[in-house]
């Protein structure tokens, strides 16, 4: 006897873009490049369409701009990393000492025919915003640096009184000071809630210490959505959370959002916190690792 059954399609898989789109083949790549993967379920959801603006603050080497401008959106970012921005410096890949010259963020949007999309990138420091219009991207994806492989820094001095109206010289590079995590959070949250269009959507990793995590952990702000809390394990003892917030109110003046409440910053309390953290859990493990040798 033979059985004829029909079936109804749903949508078609693109598991392939994980290895059209994988890094080891990138033209140009740095310590914390986001695989493809992952890059692409951040753009999922973003909910990132075409004809999308998509900004990434903490851009790298462009993973992300690559992930979004495949989906038709035009993209842009900024990093205080110079060298990184203009593809300079030491390179990341084995047997490679410098950079070449189609090491760059433009490149990578080149070689998957995507430049189109690609607006631009600046140095720019993410705690002092540039963007002067609010409501202007749709969509706000970005994995800000933890302190584990590249550190967090912002422009400052450690100064108690630093006068804004000094003018440098053309070549002048200002100094920088340490980016505490907490702040990182209150900046990014701030900057979605006043530069989000109405229903866009800001994606995050968020690190976390796992036997200290609660929900009461992950920020939070007037103007923004909790959507999803996805985790990604990273260690025994770590893992990092992917934060999706929708726009769900007009950004007034009074939203601002100064600091993390007693429970959202206690994680995160001084610079060094999920550093210092993450490795006294590899320092443990490998002390335990020992003992039973």
């Amino acid at each position: 006897m033979v059985f004829l059954l029909d079936y109804v399609q749903i949508a078609d898989g693109q598991r392939g873009l994980i290895e059209s789109y994988s890094i080891k083949k990138r033209h140009f790549i740095g310590n914390t490049s986001m695989d493809a993967c992952l890059s692409f379920i951040m753009a999922n959801h973003a909910k990132v369409k075409a004809n999308d603006l998509v900004f990434d603050p903490f851009v790298g080497t462009g993973s992300l701009l690559v992930s979004c401008a495949h989906f038709g959106a035009y993209v842009c970012g900024t990093d205080i990393d110079y060298n990184t921005i203009f593809g300079q410096g030491k390179a990341s890949r084995k047997h490679q000492k410098w950079r070449g010259p189609n090491e760059n963020i433009r490149a990578n949007l080149c070689q998957y025919g995507l430049e189109k999309f690609y607006i631009d990138v600046l140095v720019s420091d993410a705690s002092k915003p540039v963007w002067r219009t609010h409501a202007l991207f749709d969509a706000i994806i970005t994995d800000p640096p933890y302190g584990i492989r590249e550190s967090t820094r912002k422009t400052g001095s450690s100064k108690e009184v630093v006068k804004s109206t000094v003018e440098y010289a053309e070549n002048h590079v200002p100094a920088s000071v340490t980016y505490h995590l907490g702040d990182i959070f209150v900046d990014l949250l701030n900057f979605a809630a006043k530069h989000l269009v109405n229903d866009g959507r800001l994606v995050y990793w968020l690190p976390v210490y796992k036997p200290e995590y609660t929900d009461q952990i992950v920020p939070r702000h007037p103007c923004l959505k909790l959507v999803s809390n996805c985790e990604q394990t990273l260690s025994s003892h770590t893992s990092r959370r992917l934060i999706t917030m929708e726009k769900v109110k007009q950004f007034e003046d009074k939203d601002e959002y100064a600091h993390l409440t007693e429970a959202e910053y206690s994680s995160y309390k001084g610079h060094n916190a999920f550093r210092n953290k993450y490795f006294s859990g590899v320092m443990k493990k490998i002390a335990q690792e020992e003992n039973k040798n």
